[in-house]
């Protein structure tokens, strides 16, 4: 009987054990094999978190986290600098920069900001890169991640971007 339990309860941590070192030996084996595949992870998550973390927060907590977004999607691009993705993800992370720089009144590193967002791109074969565009654009980009409100309506509608057609 003792050795029915003995077994069982062996079982029974092997399970629990199992359990929780599956997810943590998948991560890491999908991390060193699939390269491409956990980069894409990695760069969802960033991208939620540019578009969507800064909301509710002040301006200079905003650019010091679009600060830090800029700087891994640079590291990224370091490692792949072939990545249409990571340099789509770069210029508008500079736009975002750039929009909060302005709003913090530092119009010289806002503007440095901006021009290197239009290169980055340009260089991707964007036919419109004014600002302008480039911050109507973000701005659309930011209200699509905002939460729904009481009518089951995002923010960005209800402030009304529905009237562009948008569903």
């Amino acid at each position: 009987m003792k050795k029915a339990i003995a077994i069982f309860v062996c079982a029974l941590l092997g399970l629990v054990a199992g359990y929780f070192a599956a997810p943590a030996a998948s991560f890491l084996f999908i991390q060193s094999t699939q390269r491409d595949m956990f980069g894409a992870f990695a760069l969802s998550l960033v991208d939620s978190s540019v578009a969507c973390n800064c909301d509710g927060q002040p301006p200079s907590e905003s650019l010091k986290t679009v600060k830090q977004d800029l700087s891994i999607l640079q590291r990224w691009r370091d490692q792949n600098r072939n990545s249409r993705v990571l340099g789509q993800e770069i210029g508008l992370t500079q736009v975002r920069l750039s929009r909060l720089e302005g709003e913090l009144g530092d119009n010289t590193q806002a503007d440095a900001d901006m021009t290197k967002a239009q290169e980055e791109l340009a260089a991707l074969g964007w036919r419109d890169t004014s600002a302008a565009h480039l911050i109507a654009l973000t701005k659309q980009l930011n209200s699509e991640y905002k939460p729904a409100d009481q009518k089951n309506k995002t923010v960005g509608e209800s402030q009304g971007l529905a009237s562009i057609g948008r569903p």
